[in-house]
């Protein structure tokens, strides 16, 4: 067996068609069938069943696809190690950002991030964070950076900052002092969709509410983006929890309609998210380095905290 066979037959997995991925591999489809043959032959297992359309992984394949994955990305961290042994900064920096991070720090970072590594192709996607924590675990990942802490032994955590909760309130009847947690009656409040941490994490804010254990929550909207709830928020004259940084970007007659928490003030940790086994630790240091510059002068200064878990 070799890394070329590898390659092949993870090629096929992604493209679904064994066409598609001789293409892909610059080989023809004769050619990347028969090393593909004689890899199932040598370990005595059909990763594909050949004869579904598109073409299917079987049972036992799956397993071997996993370890495949593994083992190609581990030789991408040796060529990875040796490059940051010699001080090359080059190759894919893969980041994983959840959406309600994404559009508060990117524009503020990432441009002078990129200019800074030149020859680093940074690659960003918006995840869910069960979708980062699963891309990291199998190596498609470098990076996450979403709300922490998480708890797995196989990942590293790296604090950015905390960010404080604000009650964003359009009701008529808005109180603009201080509002305790505990107090608070959360009736009505408007979320994010399943899937969002922040939406957990509202979750456990509700729960520390005295006020609610007579009255059910009614949670009326949930939407898919923390535009859409701002602006729904508005429009409808309801209210909802935002971090701290979201708050920014608001025109000023909503930033009057934000209230603070009392302390303890509930807050969110923001963090990097990488394998214990990654291996690109200036460029890590770098990003890390990079977030904290554009939004430590951005965030307010609290007194008793009390972060919530994203999970």
């Amino acid at each position: 067996m070799n890394i070329q066979q590898f390659q092949y037959v993870l090629a096929v997995v992604d493209s679904k068609n064994f066409e598609l991925a001789a293409e892909k591999c610059f080989v023809t489809q004769s050619t990347l069938s028969t090393m593909i043959g004689k890899f199932e032959d040598e370990i005595g297992i059909k990763i594909f069943n050949r004869k579904t359309k598109p073409v299917s992984v079987t049972s036992e394949g799956n397993a071997i696809i996993t370890r495949l994955r593994i083992v190609l990305n581990e030789i991408d961290q040796l060529g990875n190690l040796v490059q940051e042994l010699k001080g090359e900064m080059v190759g894919e920096l893969r980041i994983g950002i959840i959406a309600t991070v994404a559009p508060y720090i990117l524009p503020r970072f990432l441009p002078n991030f990129v200019q800074q590594f030149p020859k680093v192709k940074t690659i960003v996607k918006e995840m869910t964070t069960d979708q980062i924590h699963e891309e990291l675990k199998n190596r498609s990942l470098d990076v996450g950076i979403l709300a922490i802490p998480l708890g797995d032994n196989e990942l590293e955590e790296h604090k950015l900052y905390t960010e404080p909760f604000l009650l964003y309130d359009c009701r008529d009847d808005f109180e603009t002092d201080l509002v305790s947690a505990n107090d608070l009656d959360y009736s009505k409040l408007w979320l994010l969709q399943e899937g969002h941490c922040l939406r957990t994490q509202i979750y456990q804010i509700c729960n520390r509410s005295n006020s609610s254990s007579g009255t059910d929550l009614n949670f009326e909207f949930e939407s898919g983006s923390m535009d859409s709830l701002l602006r729904f928020t508005k429009a409808n004259k309801g209210k909802t929890i935002i971090p701290y940084l979201a708050s920014l970007d608001l025109p000023p007659e909503s930033k009057q309609r934000l209230v603070a928490f009392k302390e303890p003030v509930p807050v969110r940790s923001i963090g990097l998210l990488t394998n214990k086994f990654f291996v690109k630790k200036q460029l890590m240091t770098a990003l890390q380095k990079s977030i904290l510059d554009s939004v430590s002068d951005l965030l307010p200064s609290t007194g008793t905290i009390q972060i919530v878990d994203p999970v």
